[in-house]
């Protein structure tokens, strides 16, 4: 293939792979609540859907190098699609907890190594600066996805169509599959292939999955079941640490951990879990501080976000252009957490009545201006001290990626907790400010007793003005520790400001 011009069929994989994977699973995200209630799940259950499928993406992951060397990237890719669009479509006929399960995992099976077939596919192209227009592919196919996700979502949920976001990722899934054609078939030699040991494959399944369904279920059992979810969390560690202690021993391992021990690589991991973390904790709660805390429906709500992630994508355009010439990553790295923190400061300050257009969406468009800042930048920066054996960066690709569904459930149990705590805290303030003896009660208990007797018995009134009273309460003590979460993310931001200006591993 030409270094000055790759083949269009290369980029378009490149980029739809990595769009599938974002596009499904940001949909399945933003559309959680409406889904649940089609199926007849109970939160709980959801959470425990979304650790399996996560805990099934890791080793997927993990064993995505060996299954290559065995079949070929061809063949590989064309089964994960394959696999892909079938769990699509047990998602899509699932009316029941147990059938969106297995529909979910089987999703896994073919969506977990899409991220990673797609960067590998980049280095298809030649050492050169046409090899840069793959990575333009590649995040051109996460932003876009990004920004797409929540407004395909809330479209199909409020048509009542939520069968639909499967169906679009099957359809997306089967549509790629002549385009793969691109994609080499050679398959490694029997005496240079990995080893997949079934006791460590164990351990990382059973690590993964436990550490995965305690983040997941703390939102529910933090304060009920804080024992048994130490114990769990202890379990699962250990498990995940059994097999990183014996992978790095083996003569022939799944994941050549020894060689991923650099100092750059391990500097740009720990920016990866934070940006992870970040989209995780983030991800979760700006839907509902649009949707529950203010109040606006899923239609709006999905609107916004994503019109405010489209920040992302003309980011992404200007960054495309500026890296070439100035690839130095300081700079970027003080600008997107200068645009996260930012972002999270105007979210902390959002007056009572906010107006989306004026409040709302600057700061969400920032939010996207830090993901396309900082997750190229990190990306081509991190794996430059280990792209000297094929393999090795294969498996630097393998670990970052299982370290992202890590990342990102991380998150969301941060976001869930701590929303958990600090409601709990602001509402006993509140209470304390606002109970039956006080001014502000009376007044508010008035107020709404009067705009309620004009359509119904005094009595009556008097009854919902008291619950109003309350639901508010509840509303406002829920978006006080919205307010709180993004205070703290504006903090920890100007932490990571300073550390980009000092650090010397990543420059």
């Amino acid at each position: 293939m030409s270094p000055a011009k790759p083949p269009r069929l290369l980029l378009l994989t490149i980029g739809a792979l990595t769009a599938i994977d974002f596009l499904q699973n940001g949909m399945v995200a933003f559309a959680a609540a409406p889904i649940m209630g089609e199926i007849g799940a109970s939160p709980e259950e959801y959470s425990a859907i979304a650790a399996a499928y996560a805990s099934v993406a890791v080793v997927v992951i993990a064993l995505q190098r060996w299954m290559v060397e065995r079949v070929g990237w061809r063949r590989y890719v064309q089964a994960a699609l394959c696999v892909a669009a079938f769990g699509a479509v047990l998602c899509a006929n699932a009316d029941s907890y147990p059938g969106l399960l297995v529909g979910r995992m089987v999703m896994a099976l073919g969506c977990a190594g899409m991220v990673t077939s797609s960067r590998l596919a980049v280095n298809l192209i030649p050492p050169s600066p046409a090899r840069f227009t793959g990575i333009k592919a590649l995040v051109t196919g996460v932003c876009g996805s990004m920004a797409l996700a929540p407004w395909l979502a809330s479209a199909i949920v409020t048509g009542d169509r939520w069968p639909l976001i499967f169906w679009l990722v099957a359809t997306a899934a089967v549509a790629l599959l002549p385009a793969t054609s691109i994609l080499p078939d050679d398959t490694t030699a029997p005496a240079q292939r990995s080893d997949a040991h079934p006791l460590r494959l164990a351990a990382l399944a059973a690590g993964s999955f436990l550490v995965l369904f305690v983040l997941q279920r703390s939102y529910y059992d933090f304060y009920a079941n804080r024992l048994w979810l130490v114990v769990g969390a202890i379990a699962g560690a250990s498990a995940l640490l059994a097999f990183i202690w014996t992978e790095s021993r083996s003569d022939r391992p799944l994941l050549r951990l020894r060689s991923l021990v650099e100092p750059r690589y391990l500097s740009g991991l720990t920016l990866f879990t934070f940006c992870y973390v970040a989209l995780g904790s983030n991800g979760y709660l700006l839907p509902i501080v649009l949707q529950r805390s203010l109040g606006h429906s899923w239609s709006t709500t999905g609107q916004f976000y994503a019109l405010g992630l489209a920040a992302a994508v003309a980011t992404w355009w200007v960054m495309s252009r500026l890296l070439p010439r100035w690839p130095g990553p300081r700079k970027y790295f003080v600008a997107g957490f200068l645009a996260l923190a930012a972002s999270s400061w105007l979210m902390s300050r959002l007056p009572p009545a906010p107006d989306l257009w004026r409040h709302v969406l600057p700061a969400l468009a920032l939010y996207g201006v830090f993901i396309m800042t900082l997750v190229p930048v990190t990306a081509m920066q991190t794996f430059n001290g280990v792209t000297q054996d094929e393999s090795v960066f294969s498996n630097a690709q393998q670990t970052k990626n299982m370290l992202g569904q890590m990342g990102q459930a991380l998150g969301v149990t941060i976001a869930t907790v701590g929303q958990q705590w600090l409601t709990a805290i602001h509402y006993s303030t509140l209470h304390g400010a606002v109970n039956p003896g006080s001014p502000q009660f009376h007044e508010a208990h008035a107020r709404y007793t009067a705009a309620l007797s004009a359509s119904m018995d005094p009595i009556r009134a008097a009854e919902l003005a008291t619950a109003q009273i309350a639901q508010v309460m509840v509303q406002q003590s829920a978006l006080l520790a919205n307010l709180d979460h993004f205070r703290a993310l504006a903090a920890v931001a100007l932490v990571a400001i300073a550390v980009s200006l000092v650090q010397k591993v990543i420059r």
